[in-house]
């Protein structure tokens, strides 16, 4: 047996094995680096309403009533490979109406997992006592998540065209669900598996729009159009919410 030839052959698969693994990693992240942003005038929009303030901290958004004191905050964890400035127009409107703190975290790698206990950053040592936990999507069940883990933190939960993966029906979370009747994206049968773990007082609507108008961003894969423009749909949205809010005051 020629066992220079196998350790040269060993040795040249074990170079490309090496290659094919950086070329993957490499692939991956450019993949979750390139997340479905805004349209460019949608934040623009924003800042134009002389209603809401509109602040960056880094990527991470930060939306205000103009000249008063926000009662309430919500955290709003952004969808997987979703920028926050695609949901700035969607949840303008909770601040402009809702005398609400809307605050929009950039994700690490612009997915939610690796920064499940980024709300930790904004719900202490601010004015406000009443905090809200949220997300779209990938982002509600880390919202989710870190409500379990931090009962004491947040009063409620808020998640759009999402569920939880753990159970806070133990909690005195005041928890609202909705998802939407033209959402191809959510998985139907996984999300009622899951109402179980919603505290038995969770309000829980449908509306109809689709996966991407939770948001304000298009080409979501495997979605469907839901008929209605983005501007309707966050109208929709925002009724609901802030009916939500009202009833917690």
């Amino acid at each position: 047996m020629d066992t220079a030839k196998w350790q040269r052959r060993g040795t040249r698969l074990g170079v490309w094995l090496v290659a094919v693994a950086i070329v993957v990693a490499a692939a991956g992240v450019v993949y979750v680096g390139t997340p479905f942003h805004g349209p460019d005038a949608s934040v623009a929009a924003v800042e134009a309403n002389p209603n809401v303030t509109v602040s960056q901290q880094g990527e991470t958004y930060v939306l205000e009533p103009t000249g008063t004191d926000a009662s309430a905050g919500l955290v709003f964890y952004p969808g997987g490979r979703v920028h926050p400035d695609a949901y700035v127009r969607a949840l303008a409107a909770l601040a402009d109406a809702g005398d609400l703190r809307v605050v929009i975290p950039k994700m690490p790698l612009n997915l939610a997992v690796f920064g499940q206990g980024v709300a930790s950053r904004y719900v202490s040592g601010t004015p406000i006592d009443r905090w809200y936990v949220g997300g779209h999507s990938l982002g509600g069940v880390m919202a989710c998540r870190y409500a379990e883990a931090n009962p004491d933190s947040v009063a409620g939960v808020v998640l759009f065209g999402s569920y939880c993966d753990r159970d806070i029906t133990g909690t005195t979370h005041a928890v609202l669900s909705i998802t939407g009747s033209a959402d191809t994206v959510l998985d139907e049968q996984t999300y009622t598996n899951r109402l179980e773990l919603l505290p038995p007082d969770a309000t829980v609507r449908e509306i109809a729009i689709n996966h991407s108008q939770f948001g304000d961003y298009r080409g979501q894969r495997g979605d469907s159009p839901s008929g209605l423009s983005y501007d309707t749909a966050h109208e929709r949205l925002t009724d609901v919410v802030q009916r939500w809010l009202r009833a917690q005051r």
